[in-house]
Parts: C-alpha cells; structure tokens; sequence
C-alpha cells in the first residue's frame, strides 16, 4: 500500500540530538517528494535558527493524501495511535544504547504497526528484548551534507586560553554513559601535562541539569596539575553554526560515549572530513568501519553499566550492560591520532566520501520511499 503523505509527530525545535535526528528525517522526506504535516513535540530552542525554523513552518503541509502514515518519534512509553483521518501505519521511530531496552519499551514498540530503529545493533537488541523482528525496520539517520562538509569556510572559535597544536574534541549531552572520565583518564596517562595536545569537551546540558554540579563532575575526573589549556571544558549554549565552527578547529574527534545508538557529533565531523574515533561496539557501527575511522578495542565481554548511571536513573539503566573498555586501548588510539597524520588523512577523505554517499538526505530519501511504497 503506497503511502501518500507523512503525519510526523516529533522534537523537531529540540536542539539536542533527537531534535538534530527529527529534522534531518524530514529532509529526506523533502528530498524524497513526500509531504510531510509537521506536530512539533517537546522543548523549543532557538539556538536551531531562525532560518531553521522558518524552513521546518514552510515544510508542514496538510494535503498529505488519503494514506497517511503516522510517525511518532521519540521514547516507546510516549508512543501513540492518534485517530486521525487516513492514518493507515503507526510508526515509531526510537533506538536504545545498552545491551537491551528498558522495561515496557518491547511492549510498547510492538504496540505499533512499525518499529523505524537507525542501525543493525538495534535491530539486534531490541529483538532480543522481546520486539517482532518483522515490526521493525533499519532506517539510518540521515546528514545534512550541505551544512557538513569537507572545505567549508569557517571562522576559527575564539579559545580562552587558547588551545595547544593539536586538538582532540569530544562534544556530548551531559550523562554518566558518555565516558568522560575513561576519556580524561587515557587521556592524562597517556599525555604528559607539557604535550602539545589539547582535549577539549563541549558539554550539552539538557534541561534540568544544573551547570555547576555538572562542572563539578566533569572537573574532578582532571588530576590538578593540568594546565587550562591542556583540557577545556565549555558548558555554554552553542548555535548550529558555532558548532559548525568549533568542529572544524579541531584537529581529530574522539568519542567515548560507552553505549552509543548512532553517534551523530561523529558523523558529523566525518562528513566534516575529519579523523573520528569511537569504541568498537554500539550503532555508531553502522556508518564506522577500519577503513573510515579509528576504533578504539574492547575486551570482547559485556560489563554493567556505570553505577551512577544505573542509580540515576534505574527504570532506564538498572541491570543494564555495554562493553567492557580498557584504559589502554583508548590510549593507543589517541596516540596514534596524533602521530600518524597520514592515516588521519586517509580515514578522513574515507569517512567524508562514504557520509556523503550513503547517508545523505537524498540517499535516506530514497530508502524511506521504498520502505513506504
């Protein structure tokens, strides 16, 4: 049954990645000549841009046809089945990052007609947590390539103090799985306090968070010898486009989010051109390979996720695994992103030439169209 037009129900002012991820959906629905009416979910933020905003109001359109397929993107507990006229699918679009998916969200999903989940380590375990392997369906997240790519003008960000000669960035949402202090720890051993090289973590803070103890957290992860301008740590709101600007002055991207279900900052930078790190296990895999990135080893087991994380917020995480990391493994890499400046160059023309073949809106657009043919 051919769909005719898309009801998308999602955080598309959000800046926060499933805002990013709603959004760049909808430009491959764009792109693919679908219409789209548009039912903003969650918070607004005006860091997206006025030309941003103005574009998703444009887009939104209510001659969506007689077959129309409802998407709810978001969290499994928040999905539902409006009564809408010509709805003839209910889709959800979600993912999770562990080792399995929090109680009542295989319920849930299979509560829908469609499961929409971005990579094959979803596909994986949101089947084994009790999800119909015939509901869902692997839909990358698309790229905006016209905004990520290699070459693109930048002006460089106004550092104080200023960085060393060579920059590691890592840019993450502050919660206990991204893996800060496993980064700051390889980091710290692995590079003398008098090295050229510079770790520099831009921190999200979602709503709710309060700035200082989130500061706290990060800082005392840093042994006290550290210089400033050996590890810099920024906490204020960034436009798209100061963003933009910040990962383009780094030299390398690595990520050490511990449970990761795709890893857009990282594909980014790889659309970017740029060399991109992350550990070998999670949905990042989708787009992350030997020959487009740098991956940081496991121990190949599983081990439970961080005990903060876990007290937090235990509906989500308790009983939860992801891989076991090794100190060293992470080291060995950040050392070799720093020496070896010709693989550098080689992963990067790699990972911008597969982002921007495979995971363009135009790209997506057309999977999209056939999956609702």
């Amino acid at each position: 049954m051919k769909i005719t037009g898309v009801y998308w129900m999602g955080p598309v002012f959000d800046m926060g990645g499933y805002g990013n991820v709603s959004r760049n959906y909808l430009k491959a629905l764009e792109s693919a000549g679908i219409p789209v009416y548009i039912h903003p979910a969650g918070t607004e933020h005006a860091e997206i841009g006025e030309n941003t905003i103005r574009w998703i109001k444009q887009l939104s359109t209510k001659q969506l046809g007689n077959r129309v397929a409802f998407v709810n993107h978001g969290l499994p507990p928040g999905f539902q089945k409006p009564a809408l006229a010509n709805i003839v699918k209910h889709i959800g679009v979600t993912l999770f990052e562990t080792d399995r998916l929090p109680h009542g969200w295989a319920e849930r999903a299979n509560y829908m007609d469609e499961i929409w989940v971005p990579s094959q380590f979803n596909y994986e375990t949101f089947t084994q947590s009790g999800v119909q392997a015939h509901k869902l369906k692997v839909i990358p997240y698309p790229i905006d390539v016209t905004k990520y790519y290699p070459g693109r003008p930048y002006s460089r960000y106004c550092f104080s103090p200023p960085a060393r000669s060579f920059m590691f960035l890592y840019v993450f949402g502050f919660d206990y799985r991204k893996g800060y202090d496993l980064l700051i720890r390889a980091f710290c051993e692995e590079f003398d306090k008098d090295e050229e090289v510079t770790l520099l973590l831009k921190v999200y803070l979602h709503s709710g968070i309060n700035r200082q103890e989130a500061i706290r957290e990060i800082t005392s992860c840093i042994p006290e010898d550290r210089h400033p301008s050996q590890i810099i740590l920024i906490t204020e709101p960034f436009t798209e486009q100061n963003l933009i600007h910040l990962y383009q002055t780094a030299d390398a991207y690595v990520s050490m989010d511990r449970a990761s279900g795709w890893g857009m900052p990282a594909m980014e930078m790889m659309a970017l051109g740029k060399p991109v790190a992350a550990i070998r296990w999670g949905g990042s895999l989708q787009f992350m390979n030997d020959h487009n990135s740098f991956l940081i080893d496991t121990d190949n087991r599983l081990e439970p996720v961080n005990a903060k994380l876990q007290a937090a917020r235990p509906q989500l995480y308790g009983q939860h695994q992801w891989a076991a990391v090794p100190v060293h493994a992470v080291r060995k890499v950040l050392r070799e992103m720093v020496q070896n400046q010709a693989k550098r160059n080689r992963v990067a023309r790699k990972a911008a030439a597969d982002i921007h073949l495979n995971y363009s809106p135009q790209a997506i657009g057309i999977h999209i169209r056939k999956m609702l043919s």
